[in-house]
């Protein structure tokens, strides 16, 4: 089978075939939606480090479903759970995979984080900042690891601007976007098999009802691209100010969230940041990237994502004596992936989340996106809807690590009094 360790070295792997795992991890799986089962069971069946043992989820019928599947195609026999504190009492379990409504995934977290198991959780975060808080306070007092798993930071393209901008090419970085911009009107109406509907069918189908899009604010979806560019800034925001259109879409109109929302921050490296959301407006095709759009400007040079299918990605330097940016042919593939990437998912970028995993959980690697860079992806979303509810008065980010304000392992003080 293949692995999932970014440890072995191509030169080692090349002659003599990685180390068996003696102990893969035991995972099992909270919620079965369409993420959770064409990529993590997909992966956890695939991947030598990690042995699927259960699935939970509350409708009876599709665990039951998965169930069978999973014996069906690979021939073994897994356990099916409606209860999440049933599985962790009756299994012996390494990790869980939580992949539930995102304004229900942290208190998911938890429970697993205390019953001892490591976590890795699906894009994004929260969408509170009391989630944020508590799922910190519970990493640190469980001890246990973290991993979001957003895929676009362990991109090639990614990986070449980080280096670039920490050999100081394009000089200081003092400005940078980040767009997601997708048509999703099936994302919005779900029936209770799972079934999604398209917003126009959601009018003739009154079993389609509305998912956690609906609950939750359109800016929170920030987290696939704060992601990466904080990774390439090696930054986190301090500031942040968010505008909206109006809180209910103009293109369909049984969607009750706002078609853009766009948040502005200031980072503490003193850097600009603008992001904006959309799950109801059309993207533009560019290449591997359909949703998402990148651009940095430093004091010396220019970094961009292509805008269309019919450009290149864009590299300026100042003292190069360039008439016009050079045309570089970034992707979102790695040229030092491991031949176990190959079609993974997402341009084979989904291997790298379990790979950093599995070498964290199994072989000690340490865990260089933790559970304080994954909040820092999601508060900026948070706080960018309470500025927008407040009418775009400033709001600003705490630093998620220890100290004087906050001890270890413990809530902020005006959390403990609540």
């Amino acid at each position: 089978m293949p692995r999932a360790t970014l440890i072995d070295t191509h030169s080692v792997r090349s002659v003599l075939d990685p180390a068996p795992v003696e102990k893969p991890i035991r995972l099992g799986v909270v919620g079965l939606g369409f993420r959770s089962v064409g990529n993590v069971i997909e992966k956890s069946l695939a991947y030598e480090d990690y042995h699927l043992v259960a699935v939970c989820d509350v409708r009876s019928e599709v665990t039951a479903k998965v169930v069978a599947d999973v014996e069906k195609s690979h021939g073994l026999a897994i356990r099916g759970y409606t209860d999440i504190e049933q599985m962790l009492a009756s299994e012996e379990l390494d990790a869980v995979a939580v992949q539930a409504d995102v304004d229900r995934q942290v208190p998911l977290a938890c429970r697993a984080l205390e019953a001892g198991c490591h976590v890795m959780m699906e894009v994004p975060v929260a969408y509170s900042m009391e989630h944020c808080w508590q799922l910190i306070a519970t990493v640190e007092r469980t001890g246990k690891l973290f991993l979001l798993m957003e895929q676009l930071r362990y991109a090639g393209y990614i990986q070449a601007w980080r280096d670039i901008v920490q050999k100081g090419v394009i000089g200081k970085p003092l400005f940078a976007e980040g767009e997601y911009f997708d048509d999703k009107p099936c994302a919005f109406f779900q029936d209770e098999r799972g079934m999604f509907y398209t917003a126009e069918q959601a009018k003739s189908h009154p079993e389609a009802k509305p998912t956690w899009r609906h609950r939750m604010p359109t800016i929170g979806y920030m987290p696939h691209e704060m992601s990466p560019l904080l990774y390439v800034l090696d930054d986190r925001v301090v500031t942040v100010t968010g505008m909206s259109v109006r809180e209910k879409s103009y293109r369909y109109d049984n969607i009750d969230r706002a078609d853009i929302q766009v948040a502005l921050m200031h980072t503490e490296k003193d850097a600009i940041l603008r992001i904006a959301i959309s799950h109801t407006m059309p993207g533009v095709h560019r290449g591997e990237l359909y949703s998402h759009w990148h651009h940095i400007k430093g004091t010396e040079g220019v970094l961009e994502w292509r805008r269309g299918d019919n450009e290149s990605c864009k590299l300026y330097v100042d003292g190069w004596q360039l008439a016009q940016p050079l045309d570089v042919p970034w992707g979102t593939q790695r040229q030092d992936a491991p031949p176990e990437a190959a079609d993974s998912g997402h341009g084979g970028l989904d291997f790298f989340t379990f790979a950093h995993f599995a070498d964290a959980v199994l072989r000690g690697a340490p865990l260089e996106f933790d559970v304080y860079k994954a909040v820092e992806t999601a508060a900026p979303g948070i706080l960018a809807a309470k500025s927008i509810a407040e009418g775009g008065l400033p709001q600003q980010a705490p630093d998620f690590r220890p100290g004087p304000e906050r001890k270890f392992g413990e809530l902020p003080a005006e959390l403990m009094k609540g």
